[in-house]
């Protein structure tokens, strides 16, 4: 660890705290993470899920490990650097963002997304201080969580900060899939919108109290077996909620943008769209317009023009 030189601390979570730092032989800024817990052996460290997911991913949206180091039975991840996250860009920005700007970060999130799970692997804590950007790239971040999707049930109930968590993690259900991810890609959709959370529980209960507040009671068949759905009746008056105007509570999103939110915060899971058809959702192909819905004139003429250059 001679090599880098720490400048500031960045963040300190459960497993490690990160700083931002320079290699002194390239002079190149870097993220360094210290992990909280000691190796003794070279071993246990290569078992490290973040390690062992990150050496496997190779996507400009997915954070990029350069080096692990160990020293002193203390292990360092070496990552690129990146300026800042969603959540900060979110807290210190003055206006909204443009559709615009809002479609490039969810396409980046959603391509990122579509490597991790086409790889084998969900990320299981997506949320904006995941997302770091620079310069408008952004890149999925954190691994820590990520789980192979061929690993077996039962998966651990506490996945993702609570209120990107998806509701069949709330009711308990241990046999959960990639879609977990895309419940957390559309209520971070929505988010970009706003500026603040669109399910912003102050419990578990409560988180599930907020989601039927905007997306109504649940048809409790579209739970898998071994789900907890008995968490649900301790909501007050559950059977009487209704859906709310997903258009009321986000005003200032398009039609498309809505649409998109409704399809990836569904309670059923098996409904949720994967990343790659997300991808292929309007939301991220406004201005496109059909070959067929062009004006018939405008359609002739261009074939008129084709067969005169092929002449």
């Amino acid at each position: 660890m001679e090599r880098y030189r720490i400048l500031e601390e960045l963040g300190d979570g459960t497993c490690g705290t990160v700083y931002k730092a320079i290699d002194c032989r390239t002079h190149e800024i870097v993220a360094v993470k210290k992990m909280k817990r000691k190796f003794y052996f070279w071993e246990e460290y290569w078992r490290l899920r973040e390690i062992k997911v990150l050496r496997k991913l190779n996507h400009p949206n997915v954070i990029k490990l350069k080096e692990v180091v160990r020293e002193n039975d203390e292990v360092f991840l070496i990552f690129e650097y990146m300026n800042f996250n969603l959540y900060q860009m979110m807290r210190e920005r003055q206006r909204p963002f443009s559709e615009d700007e809002i479609r490039s970060f969810m396409s980046q999130v959603l391509h990122g997304l579509s490597h991790i799970h086409r790889s084998g692997y969900f990320h299981r804590d997506l949320k904006p201080e995941n997302l770091l950007v620079t310069n408008d790239i952004l890149k999925i971040a954190d691994f820590g969580l990520a789980r192979e999707v061929s690993s077996m049930p039962p998966y651990t109930e506490y996945v993702s900060t609570r209120w990107y968590r998806a509701p069949e993690v709330l009711l308990q259900c241990k046999s959960y899939t990639p879609a977990v991810d895309m419940w957390a890609a559309g209520a971070i959709l929505a988010e970009l919108f706003t500026f603040s959370p669109i399910f912003p529980g102050e419990s578990e209960i409560d988180q599930l109290f907020k989601i039927c507040c905007v997306l109504g009671t649940p048809d409790l068949a579209s739970f898998s077996e071994g789900t907890n759905t008995s968490r649900l009746f301790g909501i007050v008056n559950y059977e009487k909620i209704s859906p709310a105007n997903l258009s009321d509570v986000i005003p200032n999103a398009s039609p498309e943008a809505i649409d998109l939110i409704m399809q990836l915060c569904s309670w059923d899971p098996s409904r949720r769209p994967a990343a790659d058809e997300s991808l292929q959702h309007p939301f991220f192909h406004v201005g496109w317009v059909p070959r067929l819905l062009c004006d018939p004139l405008e359609l002739k003429l261009s074939n008129m023009g084709k067969v005169l250059l092929d002449t």
